[in-house]
């Protein structure tokens, strides 16, 4: 078995806070047309940099850290070619690569946490890793589904051209994560429907079997054999 890198998931906790951060400040300024297509082509040249952070999470994992470098070159492909060409298709392809990486980086943290083999520091910060990654990308997946259905998708956000609305998904998406629902944006499409309560049921299984896991793994550890 190849050795890993100690604390490898603080690389992909640093990149998902860049990430969180970053799209909400950049929101602030905000407001004619030409700042939210120049913030649009920032948000791709963030998913790029959150893309090539990451990817030293599972570095010497052999063909999984070639597929997610791959990955990665793709996403600076897109974000480098959305900048001359403001192409809707290149966004889209943009976005659909930052969901495989993640869900990529979600199975390789998950892999590593769920083996309770080891329950350290970076299984901590992989556990943390893999429920924000979670919620990644359902806020990406919202965002593609409203980019293919535009009219009548949500209720409380603005879809027009020349807005900008992924840190609205993301706040959506860990708002049904945590089953917190406060109801100010709500879902109309019926895919969509299916989608978020999908979300809902998985953050409720996820933290149902991380904290039973950790407390069976921590029994085991304290009891006689």
């Amino acid at each position: 078995m190849k050795k890993r890198i100690k604390n490898n998931f603080f690389y992909l906790l640093g990149g998902l806070l860049f990430l969180f951060v970053l799209a909400p400040v950049l929101h602030l300024f905000v407001g004619t047309a030409l700042e939210v297509e120049l913030l649009r082509s920032l948000m791709l040249v963030a998913f790029s940099l959150f893309t090539v952070i990451s990817v030293w999470s599972f570095y010497r994992e052999g063909v999984i850290f070639q597929v997610g470098l791959g990955l990665a070159a793709l996403n600076v492909v897109a974000a480098v070619t959305r900048i001359p060409f403001p192409i809707p298709a290149v966004e889209l392809c943009a976005v659909v690569l930052v969901i495989a990486f993640s869900m990529l980086s979600c199975f390789m943290a998950g892999r590593h946490v769920f083996n309770w083999r080891d329950t350290d520091l970076n299984c901590l910060t992989g556990a943390v890793c893999v429920y924000l990654l979670l919620g990644l990308i359902w806020a990406l997946v919202y965002e593609l589904m409203a980019f293919l259905w535009p009219n009548g998708s949500f209720q409380g956000l603005s879809l027009q051209d020349n807005s900008f609305q992924f840190d609205s998904f993301l706040y959506f998406s860990f708002v049904t994560l945590t089953t917190a629902g406060y109801g100010d944006i709500t879902p109309l499409n019926p895919i969509i429907r299916t989608i978020a309560y999908l979300e809902m049921i998985t953050g409720q299984f996820y933290m149902a079997i991380l904290v039973s896991g950790l407390v069976a793994h921590f029994m085991g550890q304290r009891m006689p054999r």
